[in-house]
């Protein structure tokens, strides 16, 4: 198995190029690496767990870092420490998001406060999904055109959570006028904007912006699934239908017409 990283504009990339080898399952000494993470400036630090990955020589650190999950990768000597996006080069999958998926759930209290602090929804029944959006985010109106064909079809409810990016020079400003105006989805999209900023939109969006900051979420698009794990990126319809348990699109059966005697 051979290792190589690529710099990219988003920080590391480790892309496994070879996995033929056995696994090795030897990891560091706990201590090791605890002491290691001790230098990290974060001033809230820990390790949480270390194991062996699927790949010969290759170990998992998850470390909380001022609360938020980070993925650490390294050998089994020690002698180095790596944090980037790796990847399963067979498959192209994203190892390293799988495994903060996996191990970042919103407990059921935070889920009863994403309901709260939500700004609009769509769909009257189905399966409840929240969609983290932000008003200058065009992938995000490309999810919600699907999330919106969905929720017709009664197959999804959706609970739209405005997380305005500081990037986005007046996004904060619509996000919470949106709420504050009672707004749906469909103005909110269209760029609806006032200078009504009052208290409740405020906490609203100050509220969501916390409380998803603090589960790793930095990004636009983000969808949070009723098994309480989020996916932050866009997610093409079909694809979103599979993690829903959901029947491919327009595959439900026609009714056959009856039999004439």
């Amino acid at each position: 198995m051979r290792l190589r990283s690529y710099a990219t504009g988003i920080g590391l990339v480790l892309a496994l190029v070879s996995f033929s080898e056995p696994v090795d399952a030897q990891c560091p000494p706990q201590k090791l690496v605890e002491d290691l993470i001790a230098k990290f400036e974060a001033p809230d630090k820990r390790l949480i767990t270390l194991k062996p990955t699927d790949y010969s020589g290759l170990c998992e650190a998850h470390v909380n870092l001022n609360g938020k999950t980070h993925i650490f990768y390294t050998g089994s000597s020690g002698d180095y420490f790596l944090m980037g996006q790796l990847y399963d080069s067979a498959s192209g999958r994203n190892v390293t998001r799988e495994t903060i998926e996996a191990i970042t759930f919103f407990s059921p209290e935070e889920m009863g406060r994403l309901a709260e602090i939500s700004a609009f929804s769509i769909g009257q029944k189905g399966k409840v999904l929240f969609y983290v959006t932000d008003p200058q985010c065009p992938y995000c109106k490309k999810g919600a055109e699907a999330l919106q064909r969905m929720a017709s079809a009664g197959e999804i409810q959706v609970h739209f959570l405005l997380f305005p990016l500081d990037s986005h020079k007046g996004a904060r400003e619509q996000s919470v006028s949106t709420i504050c105006d009672n707004k749906s989805l469909h103005e909110f999209e269209n760029g609806y904007r006032s200078d009504n900023l009052c208290g409740e939109g405020t906490r609203k969006v100050d509220a969501t912006r916390e409380l998803l900051s603090q589960k790793g979420v930095n990004g636009t698009p983000t969808y949070i699934f009723p098994d309480r794990r989020f996916h932050s990126g866009l997610i093409e319809e079909a694809e979103l239908r599979r993690r829903l348990g959901l029947a491919a699109a327009g595959s439900a059966q026609k009714p056959t017409a009856p039999k004439t005697p």
